[in-house]
């Protein structure tokens, strides 16, 4: 079990590497996604862009969710061996959750997903009472539909512009080092396309994101990752297959069919995660990947920090819409590092981090 845990742990550090390098895009210009080919110029450029696409976009989002469902089938366990009712504190861990993602989203990023996890997992609660079969059911009719219905609009379709989030006002802001301006930009964009206050939104998420939620809670509850570690060889041959396909099907989006990333992200996604699994089941390899052990229990605390360091990076420090994809990536590398290191320097001296430590207090009451 302990092994399983530090598991968890190293994908999810692992995943938030990921979830910078994809959010990064939009904070260093919020039009990216809609029109890369008119930002980015120069076929360098281009070329970043796309394997930034194909090997990190929508590959970690789906990684995060299946291990948040992990850690509510953790929780459910830990709570019912103690004896303790588990609904009241889930519910008030979630609820907590989503507070801190609103706050997260209006003050600094517009794109927070933590208020989405928080609305789903309250939504998922139901599934931890029922057999675990009743998850998995759940999962492969939400995520075949949505899969379906993607590749079918991607297909006849075409692709279409995402939400144009004009950056006209933002570089204003920026450039008059007006923060609440910045700020102001930010909460109108984050309620205008991320807040789980639209019914829409919230029914768009259970099909796109809650199929990972209830996946993970099955893959706690059924062992899965000690059943691919001891089926080795059929394991690896997955991976081989999962790891073509999505890259394939990624390809294939950023040529046209931009819809397809959700499809092909997430059949990288499991490429990556059977990867990690065998690799930690490895002594000479889990030692290499141990340091992102402390990422992964300073999850929540390194999400917010992610995204405080772009805010101050791109918009108080006017570096916003100025460096090129490289310069812009070598950059991101140098944060990453830095937060692996000084993860790694703050569990020597304490055992969370200080929002786990609210969190948990607010979860708790104690």
């Amino acid at each position: 079990m302990k092994e399983r845990i530090i598991s968890i742990d190293i994908i999810r550090g692992i995943s938030l590497i990921g979830i910078l390098f994809m959010n990064a895009l939009g904070f260093h210009y919020a039009n990216v996604y809609n029109a890369p080919e008119e930002i980015y110029r120069d076929q360098l450029s281009q070329w970043i862009y796309d394997i930034n696409v194909v090997i990190i976009h929508n590959s970690f989002y789906p990684i995060f969710a299946f291990l948040f469902g992990m850690g509510m089938a953790i929780m459910y366990r830990n709570i019912t061996q103690r004896g303790q009712n588990p609904s009241p504190i889930l519910l008030r861990r979630f609820i907590a959750m989503m507070v801190f993602g609103l706050l997260h989203g209006f003050l600094l990023f517009y794109g927070d997903i933590l208020q989405t996890y928080a609305t789903l997992a309250i939504l998922c609660i139901p599934f931890l009472f029922a057999k675990p079969i009743v998850s998995l059911i759940v999962a492969i009719i939400q995520f075949s539909f949505t899969t379906f219905t993607v590749t079918m609009i991607s297909l006849l379709a075409g692709s279409e512009a995402l939400p144009d989030t004009s950056d006209r006002l933002l570089t204003q802001a920026i450039n008059h080092s007006d923060i609440a301006g910045i700020i102001k930009w930010n909460a109108v964009t984050f309620l205008d396309y991320a807040t789980p206050l639209s019914i829409g939104k919230i029914f768009a998420d259970a099909l796109m994101i809650m199929p990972f939620i209830l996946f993970g809670m099955w893959c706690f509850r059924t062992n899965a990752f000690d059943k691919l570690a001891h089926y080795q060889n059929a394991t690896i041959i997955s991976i081989i297959v999962t790891a073509i396909s999505g890259i394939a099907v990624k390809i294939f989006a950023v040529n046209g069919h931009g819809e397809l990333v959700y499809v092909g992200g997430t059949i990288l996604a499991a490429a990556y995660v059977m990867t990690l699994v065998l690799l930690c089941n490895k002594i000479e390899w889990l030692k290499l990947l141990m340091p992102f052990q402390a990422l992964g229990k300073l999850a929540f605390s390194v999400y917010i920090a992610q995204s405080l360091i772009l805010f101050l990076l791109f918009y108080v420090f006017k570096l916003y819409n100025s460096l090129h994809i490289v310069t812009l990536h070598l950059l991101l590398t140098v944060i990453a590092l830095l937060l692996l290191w000084l993860s790694n320097l703050y569990l020597k001296h304490y055992k969370m981090g200080p929002l786990e430590w609210v969190w948990r207090r607010i979860t708790y009451l104690k």
